[in-house]
């Protein structure tokens, strides 16, 4: 009994993702967490969320610029137990233009993984990007 316990308590932790929101704020490109209680929920106490290590500048496509193309792009990631995005998808979307580059910008980045009971295992976090990036909008 006490082994299925044990099973009980790592499995979901093994299997299940919990999703950070990060906001990367353009001007500095430095990611900055965003905190919802619900991104712990189910979690254990040990359970740490994976987290942006680097984040490169996102480009603003100059098609964008000519459709004055403005927004957040939100990319939702699921991050393996190595650090590397496993998956990527546009979770909130403004322009094809502007999506794919949050895509591509998202998926450059590098990641710490999400870490529980003392191990590496995969987390999901979502980043946020702003078009146009404060450099460009300043011109």
């Amino acid at each position: 009994m006490r082994r299925l316990v044990l099973i009980l308590l790592i499995l979901p932790g093994a299997l299940g993702c919990s999703q950070m929101n990060v906001e990367v704020d353009s001007e500095h490109q430095k990611p900055h967490e965003k905190i919802f209680p619900e991104d712990m929920k189910g979690r254990s106490a040990d359970y740490e969320r994976p987290k942006v290590i680097e984040m490169p500048p996102v480009e603003y496509p100059a098609e964008a610029t000519d459709l004055d193309v403005s927004g957040i792009v939100m990319i939702k990631m699921l991050i393996g137990m190595d650090g590397k995005v496993l998956e990527a998808s546009i979770q909130q979307g403004v322009h094809p233009l502007v999506d794919q580059a949050a895509l591509e910008t998202a998926r450059g980045g590098r990641y710490a993984p999400a870490n529980e009971f003392g191990a590496a295992t995969e987390g999901s976090l979502t980043v946020p990007f702003r078009f146009p990036p404060s450099e460009v909008a300043d011109q």
